[in-house]
């Protein structure tokens, strides 16, 4: 039963209201009256009637705690009293105070609580100053701890956020890591075996080229999924992630696969946050990895130094007539690596044939950290 009522709030709200009604119904008596005394049939029907408010508490707090008081202050105001307390508005209260804002908060329940001290002085109270002393710490405390449920919950969800764009970028880096490797084995392996018995020696540098490929990428792994654990070394023994330093290996890689790759370095170097760099070093990843997949023919991987940007275009000369799907992981990763350092990137064929991939990624206005990715 506590699990259905966690999975269906609305109907735990209803069950809420349910047990409210009768609690205050129960505790109902007209003004004078002890526990036990029961209150006029009037006074009945405003006790359970308060509390139905409550099924709608999370749909519409505010509102809810607004009938609750009106309620309730109509019971007060005629003459009837609650035993037991007025359970529907400090539930109702709490509410508020657990899921709005402050400022919402203090515009409901402030004038909430002169609501009820004017219903409670119309209907006589035994003691007034007693009964408004109760109600203003019973109001404090309800808000306090509603409050810190507030905070408590946003700090669940803000960490829930956190998380899942953490796996996001993990889910990246490993698409990357996968992608590029495994398109590089395949090319080898597929070339080692067309050449098995005609060219043994090619056949052999193919299957040297896979067997660094494979360490290289289980390496990669290894470090990945060992941030999904608890660390049980110290840091140092992480590897740096790459950049703008590694493109000459990762071309060098692409060649060894089979696929010339040209690098072209143009405008005066600068030095680029790490996060940055990281961000060109995957997105010419991603764009070698296509073409390994898709052109199979030439490619340039051009780097330029502007004067407030750096510019990377990966391009192909065109081959297989294979085009790669815009909603892919990869694009998609690239797309999401740009847009998060301020950058662009274009996609897309070019003129008179082949693919090109453009990455327009601004300078950091100042030498402040940018956002870090996982190691």
């Amino acid at each position: 039963m506590p699990g259905l009522l966690r999975a269906r709030p609305r109907l735990a709200d209803a069950v809420l209201a349910i047990v409210v009604a009768v609690y205050q119904l129960v505790g109902a008596t007209d003004l004078g009256g002890h526990f036990g005394d029961h209150a006029r049939p009037l006074g009945l029907v405003l006790a359970v009637v308060s509390a139905l408010p409550l099924a709608l508490r999370r749909r519409f707090p505010v509102s809810a705690l607004i009938a609750c008081v009106v309620l309730m202050g109509l019971f007060y105001g005629l003459g009837f009293r609650s035993q037991l307390g007025q359970l529907s508005v400090v539930v109702a209260a709490y509410t508020v105070w657990a899921h709005c804002r402050l400022r919402d908060a203090l515009l409901v329940t402030v004038p909430g609580l002169a609501a009820y001290e004017t219903s409670m002085l119309l209907g006589s109270p035994v003691s007034p100053v007693g009964d408004s002393l109760l109600a203003l710490l019973l109001t404090t405390g309800v808000a306090a701890i509603g409050r810190a449920a507030y905070v408590r919950s946003h700090r669940i969800r803000d960490a829930e956020e956190t998380l899942a764009e953490e796996r996001v970028r993990i889910a990246h880096e490993l698409h990357d890591v996968v992608s590029h490797h495994l398109s590089v084995i395949s090319v080898q392996a597929n070339l080692a075996r067309y050449v098995f018995e005609s060219a043994p020696d090619t056949a052999r540098t193919a299957l040297d080229t896979i067997t660094g490929t494979t360490t290289e990428a289980l390496d990669e792994l290894r470090r990945l999924l060992s941030v999904l654990r608890p660390p049980q070394h110290v840091p140092a023994e992480y590897r740096p992630q790459p950049g703008l330093a590694d493109l000459d290996a990762l071309a060098a890689r692409v060649r060894e696969a089979g696929i010339p790759v040209g690098v072209r370095v143009t405008g005066e170097p600068r030095a680029l946050p790490p996060g940055q760099q990281l961000c060109v070093y995957r997105v010419a990843q991603e764009a070698l990895t296509n073409v390994l997949k898709h052109a199979g023919s030439a490619a340039e991987l051009a780097l330029e130094y502007g004067a407030s940007q750096l510019v990377l275009s990966v391009t192909d000369a065109g081959g297989r007539a294979v085009v790669p799907n815009p909603g892919g992981h990869g694009l998609v990763g690239m797309r999401e690596r740009a847009r998060m350092y301020g950058g662009v990137i274009e996609i897309g064929p070019r003129d008179p044939a082949g693919f090109a991939v453009v990455l327009t990624l601004p300078y950091p206005s100042r030498p402040s950290p940018e956002p870090q990715e996982p190691e």
